[in-house]
């Protein structure tokens, strides 16, 4: 599966209890050439909760360039960040343009400055 900076996809994310497993949605957040040649990718996790402050950002169906969103609006949170086999990536749901790619790196690389 070709997974591209910018996509968002289902990945299995596995409870506290490491016993129960969930499909949840997430971003891809590491360049595309990292992603071709790691058996990993980084991700920021994607929540229908919207959480005021700096380390959130919305996502709205215009910040799309395909796909779709099962709630609007969803958040981004780039303090909330997994380094994830691609095996257990489900699959692609949708793929942010480009000037949202930037927002989010923006708030990312501020979150350690």
């Amino acid at each position: 599966m070709l997974l591209k900076q910018g996509s968002i996809v289902r990945v299995d994310f596995s409870y506290s209890n490491l016993q129960e497993t969930k499909y949840r949605p997430a971003l891809v957040i590491s360049s595309s050439e990292y992603n071709e040649n790691s058996v990993d990718v980084v991700v920021l996790r994607v929540t229908s909760r919207g959480r005021n402050g700096a380390w959130a950002s919305e996502i709205l169906r215009d910040d799309l360039v395909e796909g779709t969103l099962d709630i609007e609006p969803s958040f981004v949170k780039v303090d909330s960040i997994y380094s994830v086999e691609k095996s257990i990536v489900r699959k692609v749901v949708a793929r942010l343009k480009e000037g949202k790619i930037k927002e989010i790196k923006k708030q990312f690389f501020d979150l350690f400055s």
